[in-house]
């Protein structure tokens, strides 16, 4: 597995708080479907701009958190 540098737990973290807020907000308004699915990845990658090699990780470190749980991008080995 890809160890992430504090950096890019950083700004992985910042991307994730921007989309987390991003989908409550849209939740609260009654959103749904597409607009659910599109809006908080649009506002978190224009918050937190990540590289095409970044989301690879991001997304791998999402869904691996999402089925072993753990610390979200953290370091399991430090």
């Amino acid at each position: 597995m890809h160890e992430i540098t504090a950096e890019q737990r950083e700004r992985f973290l910042e991307f994730r708080a921007v989309y987390e807020f991003e989908k409550a907000k849209l939740v609260d308004q009654g959103a749904a479907g597409h607009v659910l699915a599109s809006r908080p990845w649009e506002a978190a990658m224009k918050a937190v701009p990540l590289k095409p090699a970044e989301l690879k990780i991001y997304k791998i470190m999402v869904a691996m958190h999402s089925v072993n749980g753990g610390e979200l991008f953290g370091n399991e080995d430090a």
